[in-house]
């Protein structure tokens, strides 16, 4: 019968995005049926393709399969062709066509896919927020970064911001002026979350100096000797009142060896694990 409804399983070990993707692109090439489609996801135990196999007894379903792990996914292709269930399983044809032409075996790890799809996004979220909250751009929505830097004009801030948000930390930095008040959200979040950046001087001076240089920029009180010990002070003392924070010495030092002593000292561990 044209209008009879017929009944797909989507049983996957993980999230079921890809096998739901597989199946409408075969669906759309279908016109004038009526179909049911049902997915079953985290299927990783033989107690959980048991489950499945119960319900498929009733409905005697297509079965579509995207099982990773091989002897779950060897299991429930015995199960269900035992039952006369029909079962087209993705993973098992595929897997066997690449493993012939690479020549080696699959890891046949559950996932894999989803992870990196996560991890990629989750590095876009953050991006997306230091971008929004870079140089005292925002206070808004603080609790949610994972870092805050704070320190003066050309202290790396910005750099550093970009370099642990590519590594998928949110970040928000501030810059210290003297005379201008810091973020009163600042005193809301967890403060441990927070890094002073300090840096020599001389060191500062010389970058202060090329920067004015590259700017076009003649006398001024930015690039002045005696106006940046001045400013370094004023950040001393701030650092000085807020001993919880951290403070990593930024002079003569990547962005890459800074970010590291950062997440060593927030989360104990190294930016590139």
């Amino acid at each position: 019968m044209e209008n009879e409804k017929k009944v797909i399983y989507l049983v996957s070990d993980s999230t079921g995005v890809t096998i739901s993707k597989v199946a409408r692109a075969f669906l759309v090439q279908f016109v004038n049926v009526n179909i049911e489609k049902r997915k079953f996801t985290r299927i990783t135990t033989k107690e959980k393709v048991d489950a499945v196999l119960k319900e498929a007894l009733v409905e005697r379903p297509l079965v579509i399969s995207t099982i990773a792990q091989s002897d779950i996914r060897s299991y429930a292709l015995k199960k269900f062709k035992e039952n006369g269930i029909e079962i087209v399983d993705i993973f098992e044809y595929f897997t066997k066509k690449f493993e012939n032409f690479l020549g080696q075996k699959a890891i046949n790890k559950t996932g894999l896919l989803h992870r990196v799809s996560d991890e990629y996004f989750d590095k876009i979220k953050a991006i997306e927020y230091t971008v929004e909250h870079d140089d005292n751009r925002s206070s808004k929505n603080l609790d949610e970064a994972d870092i805050i830097l704070i320190g003066l004009s050309r202290t790396s801030k910005t750099p550093l911001s970009v370099y642990l948000a590519q590594e998928g930390y949110k970040v928000a930095n501030f810059a210290l002026v003297k005379g201008e008040k810091l973020p009163d959200a600042l005193k809301k979040v967890d403060q441990k979350k927070i890094v002073g950046l300090k840096i020599d001087p001389m060191r500062l001076y010389e970058i202060r100096q090329q920067r004015a240089k590259k700017l076009g920029i003649k006398g001024g009180n930015y690039a002045s000797l005696g106006k940046i010990y001045e400013e370094i002070e004023y950040a001393q003392d701030i650092f000085r009142k807020h001993p919880e924070w951290h403070i990593i010495d930024v002079t003569n030092r990547s962005v890459e060896e800074s970010a590291s002593d950062i997440i060593a000292n927030i989360f104990g561990k190294k930016a590139l694990d």
